[in-house]
């Protein structure tokens, strides 16, 4: 997958959450990253909204961040450790996940931007601006949304 003596992907960004579309698509992505050796960011959206920032003290923020980061650089991001592929976490804050990802992605110069489906895509879902609908229609560069039943094919 070389262009013009190079890789087509460079920079690889995967949005996690620890959902199974999220694993599904750092599953992905890390098979990607052995192809093209293209280093990979799996990146985290934190939002906040009126009932949840009710719920949290200064101190109770910070223990649920220092977790968020571990599940960051663990469990969720197991699928790019098992590939031994190059690969690093990026935690932020934003007003929605896809407008962090288009950020981060933005920031950091990115040539993919990948996300896992939910597998419950509809208009309703298009209506209220799911994560990869939005991604799909504001993110400069290629976004590949990883289907519900994808499952990688067996080694060979």
């Amino acid at each position: 997958m070389n262009v013009a003596g190079g890789s087509l992907f460079r920079l690889v960004l995967v949005g996690v959450d620890g959902s199974d579309g999220a694993y599904r698509a750092t599953g992905w992505v890390a098979r990607l990253a052995q192809v093209t050796d293209a280093e990979v960011i799996a990146a985290h959206v934190l939002t906040y909204n009126r009932e949840f920032a009710r719920d949290l003290t200064l101190d109770t923020l910070r223990t649920w961040r220092r977790e968020l980061g571990r599940d960051l650089a663990g469990t969720w991001t197991e699928p790019l450790r098992d590939a031994a592929v190059r690969h690093r976490t990026v935690l932020t804050e934003a007003a929605s996940p896809a407008g962090g990802l288009v950020e981060i992605a933005e920031r950091e110069g990115a040539d993919l931007l990948v996300v896992g489906a939910k597998g419950h895509g509809n208009l309703a879902g298009r209506v209220l601006g799911g994560v990869s609908y939005q991604l799909a229609h504001h993110a400069s560069q290629p976004v590949v949304i990883v289907p519900a039943g994808w499952s990688p094919p067996p080694d060979t």
